[in-house]
């Protein structure tokens, strides 16, 4: 089986963004955050950057999880690519190219707030970014994909898995102007995936492996057959 081996890759970005209070039609507030959500062919602090074919592409393929309504951000970067239903607190509205500056992704997205007195009760993390953006604290919105980081800065074969909104002190706040846009090192080492020949993302079967001997029985037998069908397991993902 063909595989091809991926890591985790995010771009922290303190952008400038705009804050909008709208009123749904049964009346209830609604927060929605506007901007630049992606950017291609732009090197960043991390010395990388991203081709703007494969940011087009993936910004194609977003738009169906846009429409079934499971293009969900959560507040801050795990080390993982699932979505945590628990960590959820925006909703992406809309990406879709600059008509002024093409190598730029705009987006909008709904905080996903409370508002009990129309019955809308809100996630955890909605509470807290719609609190955070209410008194004036600076966001960022933060791409988390797949890719290979090659020499020369470019990341290749990018696979978009959802856009996070990130809050980081240590990077300062929200940017006056263009320039002053900074980034953090992004690349988390600490898992890899495979995509099959179809495609698929498929988690690194090391972890699996490790799952699975982590825990052995007293008994040799057993535990030499808990080895070698773990072992075998494994081999046929390689």
């Amino acid at each position: 089986m063909k595989t091809v081996t991926k890591k985790i890759i995010v771009e922290n970005a303190i952008r400038d963004y705009k804050v909008v209070t709208e009123t749904s039609k049964n009346g209830a507030p609604v927060i929605k955050l506007s901007g630049i959500f992606m950017e291609a062919e732009t090197i960043n602090n991390n010395d990388r950057k991203y081709h703007l074919e494969e940011m087009v592409s993936e910004c194609e393929k977003f738009q169906k999880v846009i429409k079934g309504g499971r293009a969900l951000a959560e507040l801050e970067h795990p080390e993982e690519i699932t979505i945590n239903p628990d960590r959820v607190c925006a909703r992406i509205l809309k990406l879709q190219q600059s008509q002024q500056n093409e190598n730029q992704f705009l987006g909008e997205a709904v905080v996903l707030a409370p508002d009990p007195a129309h019955g809308i009760i809100g996630t955890p993390c909605g509470t807290i970014l719609a609190s955070l953006v209410q008194y004036g604290t600076k966001v960022g919105w933060s791409t988390r994909g797949l890719g290979n980081p090659i020499d020369g800065g470019y990341v290749e074969d990018f696979q978009l898995v959802t856009i996070d909104c990130v809050l980081d002190p240590s990077i300062g706040y929200m940017a006056d102007s263009r320039e002053e846009n900074n980034f953090i090192n992004g690349v988390l080492e600490s898992r890899q995936y495979i995509l099959d020949k179809f495609g698929n993302v498929v988690e690194c079967q090391t972890k699996k492996l490790n799952k699975a001997i982590s825990s052995l029985p007293k008994n040799t037998d057993a535990k030499n057959a808990k080895l070698m069908a773990a072992v075998k397991e494994y081999l046929k993902t390689i």
